[in-house]
This record gives structure tokens, sequence and C-alpha cells, in this order.
């Protein structure tokens, strides 16, 4: 029996496949440009915007991506399953990547999906993570991209033996009151070494002058060449077009549960989360330095070279984010919830209790986590931890929905309590005193931009009375819980409103005449001191409702996003 022959059926069938695969996904999407290659997209709060477009930095970010293969392991395409949509956020539009040939869909997902990475993380830690990923990630095996940084090891070398010279308190840094030869806390020009300005030049200032006043590891090693700055700009951008998503997460448990299981074995869980997920940053011994050692200067880990601000050092027990009384110790679910919830949305501290963030940790691994950082000083077994204050629900869930009347008051409360000094006019964090900041370390610090609207520590109502109320312990920013109480005999005249600054007056006439108008309403000392104890308490949280209201009101609008930067780097020394 004669047997046909197989092999034409194949190839008509391979040329079949090929026609219609070619029809179906190229010569028909052609067609059909404006359905497939939309030049639109929806925001997340449901408006039509146009597709942008990316600037000359971030196109050129976007070909050395291609070029060096990232998309190989990185994903961009959110898919419509709750499985991607509750780990990386909304789901890709078309409108989104129209403009993007070729779409860079990746092979498979062996690192994290990268379609929402825009404001996801600060422009230093990007420059950290490409540096050294495992000095951000210790579990990454992401490969380390050198060749996109410049170093100068001659220059790192002085620096290093100029900081090994000077620093007399090993923190790594030199600072001026480190060079006050005869103590009297005035630096003269002759103090300084000569080499003091040649080894200052970081950050770039927005005037485009070098230098914070200080020396430290910032001031060495690896600087991001504009190749590098170029691929920051383009992850800073992707995803962003929508819109600001993310959300903090709700407030976790205000009361631990009472642990069941041995401090021990606790802690022994703990280190391991630690040393998995968060030494990396913080360094394997809390104090961000790669060895246990405190006494050298210049022993600390490559994203302490990058980072600013610097992750915490644990074994100094400051916490910025407390529930408690301006200088003491945190609760230890104010620890839990900084985990849980991170510190600002787009900076360096992620949200590990938020999934849609890229962290995932269980409830318990967090409470080992707290009771491990608490095992860095010995602070928590000397000392008692304080009650919270307390923080009553808002009168209102968000600025726009307090009365007027309510943030008028909030600003005047803003100026008598002289907030401007340091955050300025208009919340730009642009005050007089701003450029003269130091935290308690001597490391210039700048004043919070209420413009912004992203608090680092929660933008809720709820969220900015804790930090108002609590103050930022470290920082220059004090608590103005018992302050709030301020009678008309604190302000004998207006004279602080009726400065100068720069030559020109801080406020106009007609605003000053709007002081001295609020003041003249103020109850004296003696009335607040007749107030029942309720009435003065309901007094006090009126007046600092007031202040959340109006520091609130004082955000641009949320669709507009973040402009990548330099982070404070140059591209060559």
């Amino acid at each position: 029996m004669k047997r046909e022959r197989i092999e034409p059926i194949i190839l008509v069938a391979a040329v079949g496949f090929y026609a219609l695969a070619m029809t179906s996904q190229g010569i028909l999407p052609l067609l059909e440009k404006d359905v497939t290659r939309p030049t639109t997209l929806k925001t997340i709060d449901g408006k039509t915007a146009s597709t942008p477009k990316r600037d000359e930095l971030e196109a050129e970010g976007r070909r050395i991506y291609i070029r060096e293969g990232c998309w190989y392991c990185h994903s961009q395409y959110i898919r419509p399953v709750n499985r991607d949509t509750d780990k990386w956020g909304p789901v890709t539009q078309a409108g989104e990547i129209s403009d993007d040939l070729p779409q860079m869909f990746g092979t498979r997902r062996i690192g994290p999906e990268l379609s929402r990475e825009g404001n996801r993380r600060s422009n230093e830690w990007h420059y950290a993570h490409h540096w050294n990923p495992r000095a951000t990630e210790p579990q990454s095996m992401m490969p380390a991209f050198t060749w996109l940084y410049a170093d100068d090891p001659a220059r790192d070398r002085a620096v290093k033996a100029f900081i090994e010279k000077y620093d007399k308190n090993h923190d790594g840094r030199v600072t001026k009151s480190e060079l006050d030869k005869n103590g009297d806390g005035v630096i003269t020009p002759d103090e300084l070494p000569p080499e003091w300005k040649e080894m200052d030049v970081w950050p770039v200032n927005p005037d485009g002058t070098v230098g914070d006043g200080i020396v430290d590891m910032h001031d060495y090693g690896p600087v991001p060449t504009r190749e590098m700055q170029a691929v920051e700009a383009y992850l800073q951008r992707i995803g962003t077009a929508i819109g600001d998503w993310r959300v903090w997460e709700p407030w976790p448990t205000n009361q631990r549960p009472r642990p069941t299981e041995p401090l021990a074995l606790r802690l022994a869980r703990g280190k391991e989360v630690f040393e998995n997920k968060c030494a990396g940053c913080h360094g394997k011994f809390g104090n961000g330095r790669l060895t246990k050692d405190d006494k050298s200067s210049t022993n600390f880990s490559d994203a302490y070279h990058f980072l600013d601000p610097q992750p915490r050092n644990f074994t100094l027990a400051v916490f910025k984010s407390r529930t408690t009384p301006s200088g003491a110790l945190p609760r230890d679910e104010d620890i839990f919830r900084t985990i849980t919830r991170g510190i600002r949305k787009g900076q360096i501290m992620p949200a590990w209790g938020n999934p849609a963030d890229g962290h995932m940790l269980t409830e318990q691994d967090r409470w080992d986590l707290v009771d491990y950082v608490k095992s860095f000083t010995d602070r928590f077994q000397k000392e008692e931890v304080p009650p919270p204050i307390a923080i009553p629900v808002p009168l209102f869930p968000s600025a726009q929905a307090a009365p007027a009347e309510l943030r008028r008051e909030g600003k005047m409360v803003y100026r008598v309590l002289q907030c401007w000094t340091c955050h300025g006019i208009g919340g730009k964090g642009d005050g007089p005193s701003a450029s003269a900041l130091v935290d308690d370390f001597e490391v210039p610090i700048r004043p919070f931009d209420f413009t912004t609207g992203n608090f680092k520590f929660g933008d809720s109502p709820a969220d900015v009375y804790r930090t108002f109320n609590t103050g930022l312990n470290g920082t220059p920013m004090p608590s103005f819980y018992d302050t709030i109480l301020y009678p008309k005999e604190a302000f004998p005249d207006l004279k602080p409103w009726q400065q100068l600054y720069n030559g020109k007056p801080v406020f106009s006439d007609a605003e000053v005449k709007e002081v001295g108008d609020y003041i003249a309403t103020l109850p004296t000392g003696e009335a607040i001191g007749k107030m029942s104890e309720a009435d003065r308490t309901a007094f006090a949280d009126h007046r600092r409702w007031a202040l959340v209201y109006f520091a609130l009101s004082l955000a641009r609008s949320p669709a507009e996003t973040q402009a990548p930067s330099t982070g404070g780097f140059r591209v060559s020394r």
C-alpha cells in the first residue's frame, strides 16, 4: 500500500498558522491603531488623560535599560488577576505603553514587576541598589551594575583619611564642631583645614553649589554617571501617568497581643527576618556598619554611602515615629506600625505589611522584628516606656471637608507658633531658619514641604495630629502638645512678624495686622487656668485640629508627580 507523504500537510499548516498569527497580531493591530495603541489613559480618579511623553533623560534611560537586559528578568505588564493587582497595583493600560516599542513584557518574573515602580522608592535607593543590590535587598540575585558609576580611588582615600583624622566620635562624619579648636562654639575660617571645601562635595544644592557643611561617607565612593541617572529617571517615571495610586495601610493594631512564646524564640526568629530583609540598609548589627565595631569612621555599608536620610541606627534608640511624648522611647505598637506602613510613600523604608508595595511579612514576623530591633539597645531594659498621648477621633476626614473657618484658625496657629520660621509662609520648607537646621547629630536637615502632602508617617488627619503632638525625636521638630495652650500675654508685641528676611519683610502689613487681630481675641492665662480640665482639653484639641487641617490644606494636587532628580549626586566630581 502506497503511503502518502505528510510533509506537505505540515508545511501548509505551518504557513497557515504563521499567516494567522501575522494577521491577528500584526496586520489587524496596525490597521486598528486607535484601539490597540490608544494615546489616552484613565487616571486613578477616573479622568481621561493624554499619554505623557518621556523627556530626553528618561528616553535615554529606557534605551540603557534595554541595552543592559533588565527586561530579561523584570516584566512590565500587570495582568487583570488578583494575584497581580494585589501585589503590584492597578492593571497596566494600553495607553500607558502605546509609545513603548518594543514593549517589554519580559520573559518571566525572576525579578519584581516594574509597571508601577515610579515613585515607589527614592532616587538614592535606586543608586544604592544598582551599585550593590545586596546593600538594599540582602536576598537579591540581581547583578551589580558598577560600570554605570564613576569613581576616583585617590580622592576616596584622601577623604577617608580626612574623616579618620578629624571624626572624634566615629560616627562617620566630620562636623564643624569637631574642628572647634578653642571650644568656644564658634568656628572661624582659620580653624577649618584647607582641604575642607574640596572634600565637601555632596549634595548638589538647588542653586548649583555643592556641600552641606559636613564631610561624611556621602563625599567619597562611587558617583552615578549620566547613564545611571537616566536609568533612575526612567524607573521613577514608569507607571506614574495614572496618578498617585498608593495609599497608606490602615492604622495597625493599637495594642500588641500578649506574647505566649519565650522571648529567646521570638528574638531568634526576628534575627533571621532582620538579616534576610533589613540588614542591607540597617546593617547586620543595627548600626549601618559592616562590623560591630563602632570605633572606625569608615566601616559603613554601601547603603549608607547613598541613602539620605540614612537608615535608622537602632543602637542609638532615637525613634521619630511614636505615640509617646517627645524624647520618650516608642511603644512596641509604634515600631510595629512603622514596619507595617513604612516611612513616606516613595522613600527608602518600605511598608512591610503592604503587598501592593512589593513587600510582605506576616504579622508574627513583624512582631518578632519589633523584639529584635529593641535588642540593639539596652534603653528598653533600663527605661520605662510611657503611655501614649491620646489621639481623638478626627473632626473631619480631610482638609477639604473641614470648614474654611477652622482652616483659617489653623493658619493663625501656624503663624503664632512660628512654624513658618522653618516651614515657610506657604509651607514649602523654605522659612528663614530652614538652611541652618541640623539634627541631633549635626547633620543638616530640611524642614518638611507641606505642599507635597507626602507626610513621612501617614497623611491622614490622625497621622498628622500624632506627628505634631509627639514631635520627631532627634530632629528640630518639637512637640506642640503643651505649647498649644498659649495665652494672650505670651505675645506682648508683633516684632516676631515684622522681621526682615533677605532684606524684605516676611509678612505684609496686612498680614501682621491679621496676626495682631487674632492675638487680641486670645484668652488670658488666667482665663485658661479657670477652665475645667475637660474644657481646657477641648479648647487645646480644637487648636490642634485646626493646625492639622491647615497643614493638610497646603498640599498641591495629588495628580502631580514627583520629578526625578539626581538625588544630590553630581555626574562627576
